[in-house]
């Protein structure tokens, strides 16, 4: 097939050159259209009916992913100048038109005793009047510190309980879910902010899902501005230094940046932005596309240097190395597509956006580097005489056969010591944990990280777990015993070490309580009748509609309810212990109430969810792809042997990976799990290479070391240049600001490493202890 494919690709070769011209001038019309979006929720937004009932939730109740938490941090947050700051703020805020609601403590409407006894009012303790008319006095500030550290819907919620820190929240309107839509509502806030200054000694501090949202999706812009011409450029001398020619130059450059923009324009005409996830994608697809190049190269310089004229030369260079690049195309994007396993839709999009990436790598390897190759000079190769090839060819070629001839006079020692340090690398992998958490992109130094830390250990943090708790009947959470099971399921969860804070319809009720007898210790006491229920609610629920108070917590027929319980961000694999005791515990007490049904929801269970289902998920898949890969070996070569053999070197580098990650605590994740579908194709691409040659070799010699030998000499230059190359491009995103990019630089080099070291040091020795004579066909 590939002799006939090799006569047509010289025989159209002019045609070939214009279509790819052609191509590569219509997709880079596509670059200016990439998008660029992320939020957390794309890690876990799927086709699951936990995913469903989480934005069916968030239109009931309203969106806590839209949510903008202000941090007002200094000495003493009730000081008058302060406090009108904040006042001020917090009702211009509530005028933008990309702002659904925004308050603070300067603004709050919380239930307290009225002027006369037996009477409260919700109005809030500030005048509203902005400007100088509206200036707060001390004693209003006094007032207002005594009731905000008094009230538990506010003390760790809007202030810290040492009065240093308080919040202005800023709820961005729910149908705004766009990254661009988001990034410009974040803009307003920041608008505001210049236009209220605080006092000197004081600072705001922003956090939240759209202020990270908008921070990491013009991080990913910069990045990719920065990453692809920077791995160019390093690609650009290190070709030169290597080839000194044009062809070993301009075309594998020119192959890979023609496979870059056949999936750039790809990810526009699909819809596919660029996120936290396929951000390496580009400069993934130009070091993987490079290695086919090299291979390319390197052999028809070969060819070359055995007396082939010009064309024959390149149409022996697509014989013999045209499969081989198949095969390790083919293998590499099995490994992606096994990530089409995961139930989530950012690494179902990665899987096949890098699969389709590969085949145009190969695409444009196969058809526009031999056609464009054929009318220049081949690289630069030292010529050797056939007889004295081994000893005698460059320094490269020399070291690795002198290396390959020790290595086989100490074969068996070399396999002994090769699996004892793979066993030593598997007793390190079981340290590794399976978890992940929301602040994971950012190192602890990073300013988003020190904040919502900052927030999350004096206001009560951002990230929630949601209860929901449906019944049949109209009216049905006005009925005191399920009042009293709401409070006693707060009071549970208020006691597990990861929660924050909890609220309910049940907090605002009884504060309203408190305050409408004048006696703090009401609070306690449930009502006894669904008619105090319902006068409670009265007096504080305001408007229907209104986006604020208890309304936030209960629908208007009252067969609705919400508990929200604000956790930390301690991981999923922590979120999980927690889902299971209030589980246990909704269970305990829904036991003997038959009409009312409970779900647990929020981006923190099911992001914690989601991470479980899909890493049992892509476990399963890694073991199909590496059963596929197995019999896509035997079957091209031939050999049940080879593909048996072939197993040894390609898992090696997977073991060696999770090793690392146990050495350095680094946890198996939603995006280092990516990692692993990478590095089975990339471990897979050197085996590949080094057995067709072998083969070919084993067909020409009948002593088996020189077969091994020659093979070294032939394929071994080749695979060292590219795993070399493909760790310095690699080596590029550990400039990146988000922590699990550099970890896949990392990650990924260290699989590379994994890889030489098996099909360089172990796959030979394997192949001179198994095979004690030239095989049998």
């Amino acid at each position: 097939m590939y002799a006939w494919l090799a006569d047509r690709i010289i025989e159209y070769r002019h045609w070939i050159l214009a279509v790819m011209a052609g191509l590569a001038a219509l997709f880079a019309t596509t670059v200016p259209e990439l998008g660029f979006d992320f939020t957390p929720q794309q890690m876990f937004q799927s086709t699951s009916s936990a995913n469903e009932y989480r934005e069916q939730f968030a239109e009931r109740f309203g969106r806590e992913d839209n949510l903008v938490t202000i941090a007002v941090d200094g000495e003493d947050v009730f000081r008058p100048d302060v406090l009108e700051t904040m006042r001020d703020l917090t009702v211009d805020l509530r005028r933008v038109d990309s702002i659904k609601n925004a308050e603070s403590i300067a603004t709050f409407e919380i239930p307290r005793a009225g002027e006369s006894a037996g009477t409260m009012t919700i109005e809030p303790i500030l005048s509203q009047t902005t400007g100088s008319p509206g200036e707060i006095r001390p004693e209003e500030a006094k007032n207002l510190q005594q009731l905000a550290l008094s009230e538990p819907l506010v003390r760790g919620r809007l202030v810290s309980n040492e009065g240093d820190m308080a919040l202005v929240v800023a709820w961005i309107r729910d149908d705004l879910q766009d990254a661009g839509e988001l990034a410009e509502a974040v803009e307003d806030i920041e608008t505001e902010l210049e236009a209220h200054p605080l006092p000197d000694g004081y600072e705001y501090l922003t956090s939240g899902v759209p202020t990270l949202r908008a921070e990491i999706v013009d991080q990913l812009r910069t990045e990719q501005l920065t990453f692809l011409p920077l791995t160019g450029v390093i690609y650009l001398f290190i070709l030169i230094w290597l080839f000194r020619r044009v062809s070993g130059v301009a075309l594998p450059l020119l192959t890979v940046l023609l496979a870059v923009l056949a999936t750039v324009a790809l990810m526009v005409w699909t819809g596919s932005p660029i996120n936290i996830v396929n951000n390496v994608l580009p400069s993934l697809i130009f070091v993987i596309g490079i290695s086919d190049s090299i291979h390319m190269l390197t052999r028809d310089a070969e060819e070359i240097e055995a007396g082939e004229s010009r064309i024959a030369a390149v149409k022996s260079t697509i014989r013999h190395t045209g499969l081989a690049c198949l095969l390790t195309s083919c293998t590499t994007s099995v490994g992606f597509v096994s990530l089409l396993a995961a139930d989530s839709d950012i690494l179902q999009n990665f899987g096949w956006q890098a699969a389709a990436g590969v085949m145009f790598a190969y695409a444009a390897t196969l058809l526009f580097l031999p056609a464009a190759l054929s009318y220049l000079k081949p690289v630069k190769r030292k010529k050797v005489d056939e007889s004295d090839k081994l000893h005698g060819g460059a320094l490269l070629e020399r070291f690795l056969v002198s290396s390959g001839e020790h290595l086989l006079r100490h074969a068996k020692a070399v396999v002994v010591l090769g699996l004892l340090v793979t066993t030593g690398f598997a007793a390190l992998a079981y340290k590794v944990e399976i978890d992940t958490t929301l602040l994971e992109v950012f190192h602890e130094e990073h300013p988003s990280y020190r904040t919502s830390e900052l927030i999350e250990d004096n206001l009560g943090g951002y990230l929630p777990v949601e209860v929901s708790l449906e019944a049949q009947a109209k009216d049905r959470f006005k009925d005191p015993e399920v009042y009293a099971k709401m409070a006693e399921f707060q009071d549970f969860a208020r006691q597990q070490p990861e929660v924050l804070s909890t609220q309910s319809i049940v907090d605002f009720h009884q504060a309203a309580r408190a305050a409408l007898i004048g006696d703090p210790a009401e609070r306690e006491k449930m009502p006894d009748s669904r008619a105090q229920v319902e006068q409670l609610h009265l007096l504080i629920a305001g408007a229907p509609d209104e986006p604020a108070g208890v309304n936030k917590f209960v629908t208007s027929d009252f067969r609705n309810a919400r508990v929200l319980v604000r956790v930390s961000d301690v991981g999923a694999k922590a979120q999980l212990d927690l889902a299971k005791r209030l589980q246990a515990k909704l269970d305990a007490l829904l036991s003997d109430v038959d009409d009312v049904d409970y779900r647990l929801t929020g981006d923190a269970y099911v992001a914690s969810v989601a991470l479980d289902s899909f890493i049992r998920d892509l476990f399963y898949s890694l073991l199909v792809a590496i059963v596929i890969i197995f019999g896509m070996m035997t079957i091209v070569f031939r050999s049940i042997k080879l593909g048996l053999i072939s197993m040894i070197p390609n898992t090696i580098p997977l073991v060696m990976t999770f090793g690392y990650m146990g050495l350095m605590g680094i946890n198996l994740n939603t995006t280092t799990i990516i990692i692993f579908a990478i590095s089975l194709g990339l471990a897979v691409d050197d085996t590949i290479h080094f057995l067709a040659r072998f083969r070919e070799e084993l067909d020409r010699r009948d002593n088996i070391r020189d077969t091994i030998l020659y093979t070294y000499y032939g394929a071994g230059r080749a695979i060292l240049l590219t795993s070399v190359l493909l760790v310095i491009g690699l080596s590029v995103v550990l400039i990146s600001d988000f922590v699990p990019t550099r970890q896949f630089g990392i990650l990924t080099s260290i699989t590379i490493g994994g890889a030489v070291f098996g099909d360089l040091i172990l796959l030979p020795s394997l192949l001179y202890l198994l095979y004690g004579g030239k095989e049998e066909e």
